[in-house]
């Protein structure tokens, strides 16, 4: 019976908290004039139910400037250690889906603290480029983007600029927009892996948050951004020393910044209690 009772309070927070969270939510979509956006959104109406349904708007991280939905430790989902997009009964299919791979639900300590750099120190990131004297926008990049952070942070710095939010999931890419559009920002957002193809389009700067995961994609990463750095972009690069960041890649990087990283931080990302941001500058 106890047990019973616990099982129904969860059921009866998860929906009070959705339907708050939806409210909410329907009057930021409401006020916003972010047309391109709105669209996207509305051409995945599922996906956005998902993420209503299971995550929480929130500003408890480093960088409280931003609104983001997120799992958080009220969220049901938070505690399950894994779905299982074909064999999970206990969930229903759409939200298999949507919560099969949330990297993009979890804003991580390298996008943490390379946002936090971007809010701190926006005129020596986003005005590098002035002297170009350009009459175009400066052209961004936020590669492995995630939940977004760091794209919508450098268009609230520098309304002028052109950002591409990018990430492989299509599923992030909803969220990125629906942050975005939280945030009153309009951005770009890409699901094409571009690390697979040859680079094409050029950036002024590009930033990489938590994508040094392992030697072999970080190995991928360092040859494609060593192209974008020869063409002349900016490469600023945030992580917490995962296993790709190796003692030869530090010789292509220069430190800028180390942040503490909060406690609720440190206990999702196995005891990180500090993260880095690097500029990508040497060959």
């Amino acid at each position: 019976m106890i047990r019973r009772n616990i099982c129904l309070k969860k059921l009866l927070f998860a929906r009070k908290f959705s339907k708050s969270t939806k409210e909410a939510w329907d009057s930021y979509l409401q006020n916003s004039h972010r047309t391109s956006l709105k669209k996207f959104i509305q051409n995945h109406q599922d996906v956005v139910n998902a993420i209503l349904k299971n995550t929480e708007m929130t500003r408890d991280h480093l960088t409280p400037e931003l609104k983001l939905f997120l799992l958080t430790k009220k969220c049901p989902l938070y505690h399950e250690p894994f779905i299982d997009k074909y064999t999970d009964g206990r969930f229903d299919s759409l939200t298999k889906n949507v919560f099969q791979d949330p990297f993009w639900s979890i804003y991580w300590p390298g996008g943490q603290v390379l946002t936090r750099f971007i809010l701190d120190e926006k005129e020596g990131i986003l005005g590098c480029t002035k002297q170009k004297a350009r009459k175009d926008a400066i052209r961004m990049l936020d590669l492995g983007a995630g939940c977004g952070a760091t794209a919508i942070a450098a268009k609230l710095m520098n309304g002028m600029c052109k950002i591409v939010a990018n990430d492989i999931s299509k599923v992030a890419c909803v969220a990125i927009a629906m942050n975005a559009i939280l945030n009153n920002v309009d951005i770009e957002v890409s699901w094409e892996n571009l690390l697979q193809k040859p680079l094409e389009d050029l950036y002024d700067v590009i930033f990489v948050g938590d994508l040094l995961y392992d030697e072999e994609i970080a190995n991928t990463l360092m040859t494609w951004l060593g192209e974008a750095h020869k063409r002349g972009a900016r490469i600023y690069l945030g992580d917490p020393g995962r296993h790709g960041l190796s003692e030869d890649l530090k010789k292509r990087l220069k430190l800028l910044r180390q942040y503490s990283l909060p406690e609720n931080v440190r206990k999702e990302n196995h005891g990180y209690d500090v993260a880095t941001v690097w500029e990508f500058d040497r060959t």
